[in-house]
């Protein structure tokens, strides 16, 4: 009489590989695509937070400040005013300008870390605009 050997065959094991395979691939690409929706909602929020921030200076100095960084750090002039975060979700400094003193920009140049507008969800830059987001689209009050 033959005795059977318990374990698993090599068809069972690669089917079972195969398997963990295709939920591998459909599950990473989520998890990137989350995982940069997460960076650009963080700077969303930080961009806006910042932007309440310079509101604040605006109604103290009735102008806002020329400048919000001293170097890579928050100039000693609006510490006051914020603390937070001065990079946007990708490790890039926020962009300020101030035209004139009646008007400013504030932007990240998110994930291609260029300037400018695609047609990729990660890429365009995050534009707020004396107080609203102007691009994308999908951060657009």
């Amino acid at each position: 009489m033959l005795r059977r050997e318990k374990g698993f065959t090599l068809i069972e094991l690669l089917i079972v590989v195969a398997i963990i395979g295709i939920i591998a691939a459909i599950a990473v690409p989520n998890l990137l695509t989350a995982i940069q929706r997460s960076k650009r909602s963080r700077t969303a929020a930080d961009i806006r937070a910042i932007g309440t921030a310079l509101g604040s200076y605006l109604v103290d100095y009735n102008h806002y400040p020329t400048n919000i960084y001293d170097g890579t750090d928050i100039h000693a002039d609006f510490e006051n005013y914020y603390s937070g975060a001065t990079k946007d979700g990708w490790g890039e400094q926020f962009v300020y300008a101030l035209d004139g003193s009646d008007d400013y920009t504030l932007t990240s140049t998110a994930k291609d870390q260029a300037a400018g507008y695609t047609d990729s969800e990660f890429d365009s830059d995050i534009t707020y605009y004396n107080g609203q987001f102007t691009g994308p689209a999908s951060l657009v009050d």
